[in-house]
C-alpha cells in the first residue's frame, strides 16, 4: 500500500519546531513550542502500536498524541487493525481543551512500514545534520527522544524497509568522533 506521506520538522529558532505533514492533497502546518515534548510523544505512540499490538486480542490498537501550539494544537489518532495498515487522523484544536473546536484536517490510511519511515528518515537527517548537543541547545527543553527514535529505525531495519542515508551530514558524525577520542 505505497501512498505519498511527507513529513517535515525543523528548529527554526530556540525553543520553537516548524513543521508539515502531507498526505492525499491534505496539508497540515504547524508550530509547536517546547512547553511539551511533542517529538518523543509522537515516536512513543508509534512505538506502543508496534511493541504493544493489542489489535492480537480484537482490542483497539490505538495511540493519541496530543501537540501544542502557541493557540490550540494537534491530536493525531493514529491506529491499526492489523499492524501493516495504519490509520492516521489529525484534528486541529482552536482551543485544545475544548474537544468541540477540534476539526479533522487529515484523514489518510497507508502501510504501517511507509509511514513510519517518511517519519524516521526525516528525523534521521534532522539529528545528522543537527546533533544531540545542538539539539538540545536549541530546543532547550527536552533531549532529542533518541532511543525512541533507535528503536523504530531498528524496527524498520529488521523489517528490510530502511534507506541509508550514506554521505556524512555533518555535526552528529563529528560528535561520534569527539565520544570515541
Amino acid at each position: 500500500m505505497k501512498q505519498a506521506f511527507h513529513f517535515t520538522y525543523d528548529l527554526v529558532s530556540v525553543g520553537i519546531v516548524e513543521g508539515k505533514v502531507q498526505a492525499n492533497n491534505q496539508t497540515v502546518n504547524f508550530r509547536l513550542t517546547n512547553n511539551s515534548n511533542p517529538l518523543s510523544d509522537l515516536l512513543k505512540g508509534m512505538i506502543s502500536l508496534i511493541f504493544e499490538p493489542s489489535h492480537i486480542w480484537g482490542e483497539d490498537n490505538v495511540s493519541w498524541v496530543d501537540w501544542y501550539e502557541e493557540e490550540g494544537g494537534l491530536k493525531w489518532v493514529l491506529s491499526t487493525e492489523d499492524g501493516h495498515v495504519v490509520h492516521v487522523k489529525i484534528i486541529r484544536y482552536d482551543d485544545f481543551f475544548d474537544e468541540s473546536s477540534g476539526r479533522v484536517v487529515l484523514d489518510t490510511a497507508m502501510g504501517l512500514l511507509d509511514l513510519y519511515y517518511a517519519i524516521i528518515h526525516r528525523l534521521d537527517i534532522l539529528i545528522k545534520k543537527t546533533g544531540l548537543l545542538n539539539y538540545e541547545q536549541k530546543w532547550q527543553k527536552d533531549e532529542f527522544p533518541f532511543t525512541y527514535f533507535l528503536l523504530l529505525k531498528k524496527h524498520l531495519i529488521e523489517k528490510g524497509h530502511w534507506i541509508p542515508t550514506k554521505e556524512r551530514l555533518g555535526t552528529l558524525n563529528d560528535e561520534i568522533d569527539f565520544l570515541l577520542t
